[in-house]
């Protein structure tokens, strides 16, 4: 009975850790199996995010084509008080060459198709059947609209304008001097380039979402991704779908055989180990077992010659029994050492109570922390109302310097073409530009005051007011760009009391002055630590001002001026060393004044507007 029950035991601990292998194989997949769920569950939003942000990419892509041609005066004058077939082919044609466009359109005011352009294969197809409503119903008070329209069964995207003058490109409120349209095709190249955009993705089209469920692909557990096509009356005409496979079931399929295969492994083991159990464990662990019981050592006699296991396990029987003597006689010398022990615990005791009261002095101490930490809380809600305080202040000095700053930008009156690049270093700066018409003459000026923040901008404030006095006073015909800045050399000398004797404060502006004659395109330049940079006919000149200071501690001098004969296309750039001060391009270096002028010749040749791009792009990017 015994050797049988020995013979159950062992079937049982292989039974038991074969069954342990197999539920760990299981445990290790499921936990695959659920990282690998977490993983796409995870990557669901960022999924969501790639589509929107690839499907705003295409269609921002082409509407600002259709905004950026809709702002041209050029545009205007050809078209509505000048009508020009050959002048819409050359300037608006194009886009149906370059963008994947299959129609462009121009409406008039009253809705009229005045030039209108197909792709090939596509003339016999009405683009512009919107209901029996015509464009300018469609379009109303907006200046832009997008939308989807289905003719057939076909899918084409549209985008308008409304065609304004270039000076009310951003502002958008003058009414409308006609319209452009722009209409594309959603076709399966289309739908191809957003799969190859978002990378793992499958993309289709359909217009009824029975479509959809209907296909196998989308069943689960695929992810789904559904993006409503709105027609001009925001009514959903169409559906665009992204698919991204799920990773989950090829996982599974792959675990299925290394299942079967490792339980068939372990079935094995499991008779393997029977049949060497009944063999050469059972008889032992019986004879082994007889020892325990009576505690006699006969039967585990023959077992000592063995060389495995159950040879060691009989000598330490024997030695068991030898130690279990041994082990009462140290029962008594275990009693004397409790004793001891008793004693030690007792001086632990005594430790116990002193570590207390220092844990009493320490909730003491922690009690006057919280008070000091409620005078710095106090204290720092003070510094912070302090901080608003300033910040709002210094915001509203702010929206002053923009106002007093708009009230002398250069017009289109002043200049045909020209662009402003200020970026103030804080909320408020220290560099100010001024521009006046008087009559025929120009002034244009730009200042570059010590200081940045607050005492920058009180500078540049004090220089806009002293320009403005002395032009109303004196008048642009009867000074000269030099005698205008010894005036404000005054000026600033006297308001900032830098005229005391043994003085010397830094306190002031580099000034750069330029006046020029619109008629006889005669100019004059005068400048105080600051030059003027003009490009003529593809070379870079420079015109350097005088090395004297306004304001600062008194330094005696006459400002030259420079007399210039402008010629046409001539183009003029005053800056303040902030620009050539900045760090730009891929190794975030220093641009220098030489290299910033390099790179104003680079971009001369482009209009005024992608100038100011490149510019900002050069400083900041």
């Amino acid at each position: 009975m015994k050797n049988t029950s020995v013979k159950s035991g062992l079937m049982k601990v292989a039974v038991i850790g074969v069954s342990i292998m197999v539920l760990c194989l299981i445990f290790y997949y499921v936990m695959q199996l659920r990282q690998q769920r977490d993983i796409e569950q995870l990557a669901q939003g960022d999924r969501t995010t790639l589509v929107n942000r690839i499907l705003e990419v295409y269609s921002k892509q082409y509407s600002n084509i259709v905004r950026d041609n809709s702002a041209w005066d050029e545009f205007i004058a050809s078209f509505i008080n000048g009508p020009n077939e050959e002048w819409l082919l050359n300037n608006i044609g194009y886009m149906l060459e370059n963008y994947n466009t299959i129609c462009v359109c121009v409406f008039d005011t009253t809705g009229a198709v005045a030039y209108q352009r197909k792709a090939e294969g596509s003339e016999d197809i009405e683009f512009y059947n919107f209901g029996g409503k015509s464009v300018v119903e469609l379009m109303g008070d907006k200046h832009f609209l997008d939308f989807h329209m289905r003719i057939g069964n076909v899918l084409y995207e549209y985008h308008g304008a409304a065609i304004v003058s270039a000076s009310d490109m951003i502002t958008r409120q003058e009414k409308a001097k006609g319209y452009l349209f722009m209409v594309k095709k959603i076709s399966y190249e289309l739908l191809s380039e957003y799969q190859n955009a978002i990378g793992n993705a499958e993309t289709g089209l359909v217009f009824t979402k029975e479509e959809i469920r209907s296909t196998e692909d989308f069943a689960f557990p695929n992810y789904l991704i559904i993006k409503e096509m709105k027609d001009y009356n925001s009514e959903t005409i169409a559906y665009e779908y992204f698919v991204f496979k799920n990773s989950l079931v090829g996982m599974f399929k792959r675990f299925i055989p290394i299942f079967i295969m490792v339980s068939l492994m372990c079935l094995l083991i499991v008779i393997a180990i029977m049949r060497y159990a009944n063999k050469k464990i059972a008889v032992p662990l019986k004879n082994i077992a007889h020892s325990f019981d009576t505690g006699k050592t006969e039967k585990i006699i023959p077992l000592k010659q063995e060389k495995n296991e159950f040879g060691v396990i009989s000598h330490m029987m024997e030695e068991f029994f030898i130690q279990k003597d041994n082990l009462t006689r140290l029962n008594s010398d275990l009693q004397q050492s409790r004793e001891e022990v008793m004693m030690q615990n007792e001086a632990l005791q005594q430790q116990k109570e002193e570590i207390s009261a220092q844990h009493e002095n320490v909730l003491m101490l922690n009690e006057e922390l919280s008070v000091i930490n409620e005078d710095l809380a106090e204290q720092k809600k003070e510094l912070q109302e302090a901080h608003d305080q300033l910040t709002s202040g210094i915001t509203y000095a702010s929206r002053l310097q923009s106002a007093m700053l708009q009230a002398v930008e250069p017009t289109n009156e002043m200049f045909k073409d020209f662009c402003i690049v200020y970026y103030p270093r804080n909320i408020v700066g220290g560099d100010f530009y001024f521009t006046r018409k008087i009559g025929d003459t120009i002034v244009a000026c730009l200042g570059d005051c010590t200081g940045h923040g607050v005492p920058g901008a009180m500078l540049a404030s004090m220089g806009i007011s002293f320009l403005t006095q002395l032009l109303l006073q004196y008048g642009a015909d009867e000074l000269m760009p030099n005698e205008i800045l010894s005036h404000l050399k005054d000026k600033v000398t006297a308001a900032l009391g830098l005229d005391s004797e043994g003085e010397k404060r830094t306190d002031g502006m580099d000034v750069a002055l330029l006046i020029y004659n619109k008629v006889s395109r005669n100019g004059y330049f005068a400048g105080a630590h600051r030059p003027m940079v003009m490009v003529r006919d593809s070379e870079i000149f420079t015109i350097k001002g005088d090395n004297i200071p306004i304001g600062h501690f008194r330094k005696e001098g006459t400002f030259t001026p420079v007399s210039i004969n402008f010629q046409k296309g001539d183009k003029v750039y005053l800056f303040s060393d902030g620009c050539s001060d900045q760090t730009g391009g891929e190794q975030k270096r220093r641009l220098m004044i030489q290299n910033f002028r390099t790179k104003l010749l680079e971009f001369s040749p482009m209009p005024f507007a992608e100038q100011k791009k490149a510019i900002e792009d050069l400083i900041f990017g």
